[in-house]
């Protein structure tokens, strides 16, 4: 792996909060980095979904069913890059091209939105509108509660944790009661 993204990736396993596309990738093997277009695609999208973004029955902050499928369904090939952890190998294909792990996605992000204590967003992404999403890409998690969420969810999270483990210094309690 370069010198560059083997630093990315600690820092980012170091972090207290991660960003949901970050996170969601990285439960899944696959480490990605945002370009400078994600945000501009990602304002773009939120400010001309042509779905209903939200509805009174929703916890603030939460998305519509048919909002967050449209949400991912935007084709990101471009806007991110995205590293294999298991091989280090530069994913090129777009994500949507592997079915297991589009629905895999698609499935922790559903659940995310229906199950996830809204709470543990610490930071929102806020459109230009002022409307804020706690489950958009750019949205900021604990990202012990990611882990703990994930796990509840049955995926296997140990191969993470042990990675945690190895790069920092003092190991979040969640990492240390985890894995192996």
């Amino acid at each position: 792996m370069n010198n560059t993204i083997n630093k990315k990736y600690a820092e980012l396993l170091t972090r207290n909060q991660w960003k949901l596309i970050e996170a969601i990738w990285l439960l899944h093997g696959i480490f990605v980095r945002t370009k400078a277009e994600f945000g501009d695609k990602m304002e773009h999208f939120f400010t001309n979904a042509t779905v209903e973004k939200s509805n009174d029955s929703l916890e603030i902050g939460r998305l519509s069913e048919a909002f967050l499928d449209q949400m991912l369904e935007c084709d990101l090939t471009d806007e991110i890059d995205k590293v294999r952890i298991s091989d280090w190998q530069e994913w090129t294909g777009s994500w949507r091209e592997s079915t297991e792990i589009k629905n895999s996605i698609k499935k922790l992000w559903h659940s995310l939105n229906s199950k996830a204590d809204i709470k543990k967003c610490e930071v929102c992404y806020i459109d230009t509108n002022g409307k804020w999403y706690a489950l958009a890409p750019e949205s900021m998690w604990k990202a012990e509660y990611l882990l703990k969420f994930a796990q509840d969810e049955g995926i296997d999270i140990t191969w993470l944790t042990n990675e945690i483990k190895e790069h920092r210094k003092v190991p979040t309690q969640y990492a240390l009661s985890s894995g192996a």
